[in-house]
């Protein structure tokens, strides 16, 4: 049946034509914050609410009330590493409104990101999409060069009356027709000499501007292209890193020099670059438990290429990563220009990066700086390690740790503001937010305190100054 391919392809995107008890003062009342005055009511020791949690310890309330006074110190972030998918699709070639090319763009973020000192501490991974089946050549002029496997070489397309989209065809019969009765052509590729990434159907003659007054000059016949079916679509091979997951600024070199040997080509497999990353960055969580680890998916267009290919399903991967142990979310960098906006192409990554746990996508626009909007997607990603997950300190005297007696605090001068306890990701109250161990106390040990989504934004927006706080030895508070 024929075979439709999308825009992001190998030869360009293509058209045709401290805190001492819980309560000591009052403060303000934040969204999933609780002022320590209405704390001191909702403790979790003695009767009532606290005494059906299980979590661990040795359940000892002696001592706790209003005049408890915990130790108290500074939150310390969990350290955290990144495992970035980067699409190297042939439309990343495309130039941007100051004339560079998306990939040199993208690449000038990137290296400035990796070589910043503000980045030093963080694990830094990479991989790249599309991967190639092997001994592909990454150009082809014929369809021998591209065996059984890869072929045929992309040399001829669908013209006239066929359904939208581009159709790739060895005949005519390869073709689809709109009407039963409708014409269709199966010819050599040709591009306009003045706007490389619209084709025409005759080379030698002029382009037809689909505008008035919009010089496309003349069709030029296209002899090297990229074989069709080169694409790995094995998610298995995605999870491998072409640079493993290491701490700046030392793996900084390494990083700069992979991506400085890249070269963008090919289409866009989505689907299963995806899945791969969540795998490789859910390995890497489970043998570094004590470390957040996250991934990034940075594109500049949508699945056209490999199962699963269509949005729905895709953000069905990142809802798995999140939703897994260990949980893994998935930031979104889109790069798009006005046609992809015009398709909807900024929600459609927006849907990936809610269902992946990080609200929304980050839009870079080529009508702009994309550097500069590219590294300050970075910046943003690399600025979560300081306010959602935190390390739980130990006992200062030596004492085992009880699970029922810690307390999350922000402090922001003399205003302290403790927050709930939750049991899981699952019992976050989009207002009150909350935070809660990365593992059931009553099945395992935790290692990790994760903030809810909505206090992990009242953390960021917290002001300069201001800190979170973990006390131990008083009761928690809970909702």
């Amino acid at each position: 049946m024929p075979r439709r391919i999308g825009v992001a392809v190998g030869i360009g995107a293509l058209f045709l034509a401290g805190w001492n008890c819980v309560a000591c003062s009052s403060s303000e009342a934040h969204p999933g914050l609780l002022s320590n005055a209405g704390a001191a009511a909702m403790t979790a020791g003695g009767s009532g609410a606290g005494d059906s949690l299980n979590l661990g310890g040795n359940g000892d309330s002696t001592g706790n009330g209003p005049e408890c006074a915990a130790k108290v110190s500074t939150a310390q972030a969990i350290p955290l590493d990144i495992f970035i998918m980067l699409d190297v699709s042939g439309s990343m070639l495309d130039l941007t409104a100051t004339q560079v090319s998306k990939w040199d763009a993208v690449k000038l973020a990137l290296e400035s990101f990796l070589t910043d000192n503000a980045s030093a501490g963080i694990g830094v991974g990479l991989q790249y999409f599309p991967q190639l089946k092997p001994n592909t050549p990454a150009t082809c002029t014929s369809n021998a060069q591209c065996g059984n496997s890869a072929g045929p070489c992309f040399l001829k397309l669908c013209f006239d009356s066929v359904p939208d989209g581009l159709y790739p065809c060895e005949t005519v019969a390869d073709c689809p027709q709109s009407t039963a009765s409708g014409l269709r052509r199966c010819l050599p590729i040709a591009q306009c000499s003045n706007a490389p990434e619209y084709l025409c159907p005759s080379a030698g003659t002029a382009c037809q501007s689909s505008s008035a007054g919009q010089n496309l000059g003349t069709c030029q016949a296209v002899t090297k292209s990229f074989c069709l079916n080169a694409t790995l679509c094995d998610a298995a091979q995605y999870a491998v890193p072409a640079v493993a997951i290491a701490s700046l600024p030392g793996a900084a070199a390494g990083l700069v020099a992979s991506i400085d040997a890249r070269m963008p080509a090919g289409d866009t497999p989505t689907g299963p670059a995806l899945s791969g990353a969540i795998q490789q960055a859910r390995a890497w969580a489970t043998a570094h438990p004590d470390h957040r680890v996250v991934t990034v998916l940075a594109t500049d267009g949508l699945p056209t290429q490999c199962t699963p290919d269509t949005i729905t399903a895709v953000a069905a991967l990142a809802q798995d990563g999140v939703s897994k142990t260990p949980s893994i979310s998935t930031f979104v960098i889109g790069v798009f220009g006005p046609a992809d906006v015009n398709a909807d192409a900024p929600a459609n990554l927006d849907a990936i990066a809610a269902q992946g746990g990080t609200n929304k996508a980050f839009i870079v626009d080529t009508q702009k700086d994309v550097t500069q909007q590219f590294q300050a997607a970075l910046d943003a990603i690399r600025g979560a390690r300081l306010a959602c997950q935190y390390k739980i300190p130990e006992p200062t005297n030596g004492g085992t740790l009880s699970y029922r007696k810690v307390n999350v605090a922000l402090t922001n001068g003399d205003q302290k503001s403790v927050i709930f306890f939750v049991s899981s990701a699952a019992a976050c109250d989009a207002s009150t937010g909350g935070w809660y161990y990365d593992v059931d106390p009553g099945s395992g040990t935790p290692t990790k305190i994760i903030a809810c989504p909505t206090t992990c934004s009242a953390f960021q927006a917290a002001p300069s100054g201001a800190s979170v706080s973990i006390g131990l030895g008083c009761d928690t508070i809970i909702k």
